[in-house]
């Protein structure tokens, strides 16, 4: 005997699945510094600690995995303080 499948049932099933698959997925992942050349001082003057990535409570980069020198710097440097006219 075949059972159907309800609308509701369907939906109630996909968002099940969604949620036990996407919970503990990472929606980004970070990449090494040596893929974006951090060098633990800045021989530019553009420091991490100015950038728009650098989370200074716990010295770490929204982009870049591991511990991050605020006094660094690496390719993907973007300054903070940039006005958006």
């Amino acid at each position: 005997m075949e059972t159907a499948l309800s609308r509701r049932n369907f939906f109630k099933f996909m968002l099940a699945v969604g949620a036990v698959s996407f919970g503990p997925v990472s929606l980004h992942a970070k990449v090494t510094k040596l893929a974006v050349k951090y060098q633990q001082k800045s021989t530019t003057g553009k420091k991490c600690k100015d950038c728009a990535h650098f989370l200074p409570k716990t010295n770490e980069c929204k982009l870049v995995d591991g511990k991050i020198n605020p006094e660094g710097w690496c390719t993907v440097y973007l300054n903070k303080n940039i006005k958006k006219g």
